[in-house]
C-alpha cells in the first residue's frame, strides 16, 4: 500500500480561531453569592462565564478613584477654618470687654492699633474659605 496519496484525516475537535484562554477569580459573601445566581438565573445566559464577561466588558462600570491624601488634605483645612472662627469669636469678646470696662471710644482706639492686621487676617479668611470650597467639590464623595 503507497502512503503517500493517502491524506491525513481531521481527527479531534475543530480548532476555535478566538481561543479563551485566561481565567479570573473573584470570591463572594452568601448574599453577594445569591444574588449573582439569581441574575444568572433571570439572564438567561448560556454559562456563567458568558454571563459574567457580558455584565463586565459590555455594560458601562463606574469607576470611582478616591485620593486619600487630598481628602485629609480637605479634612485638615476644615479644621483649620473651625479654629479660624474661634479666633473671630475671641476677638469679638474681647472687644465686647473692652466696650464694658472702658467704654466704646477707648475699645475702638485700642483696636485701631490691630485693624490693619485684622482686615488682612478676613481678607485672607474669606481667601481660605474659597479654597476649602472648591477642595470639598473637587475631592470630597458626594
Amino acid at each position: 500500500m503507497n502512503m503517500d496519496h493517502v491524506e491525513k484525516r481531521g481527527r479531534g475537535r475543530p480548532k476555535k480561531e478566538d481561543v479563551k484562554k485566561h481565567s479570573h477569580m473573584f470570591r463572594l459573601n452568601e448574599t453577594d453569592s445569591r444574588q449573582l445566581l439569581r441574575m444568572y438565573k433571570l439572564s438567561k445566559a448560556r454559562s456563567m462565564s458568558q454571563f459574567l464577561a457580558d455584565k463586565i466588558l459590555n455594560n458601562q462600570m463606574k469607576i470611582i478613584e478616591i485620593n486619600k491624601s487630598a481628602i485629609d488634605f480637605v479634612m485638615l483645612l476644615s479644621q483649620f477654618f473651625g479654629q479660624m472662627k474661634g479666633i473671630k469669636n475671641n476677638y469679638n469678646q474681647l472687644f465686647n470687654l473692652l466696650v464694658r470696662e472702658m467704654g466704646e471710644d477707648k475699645a475702638r482706639k485700642m483696636l485701631k492699633i490691630i485693624e490693619r492686621p485684622t482686615l488682612d487676617f478676613i481678607r485672607q479668611w474669606k481667601e481660605l474659605e474659597s479654597i476649602i470650597s472648591n477642595l470639598r467639590e473637587r475631592w470630597l464623595p458626594k
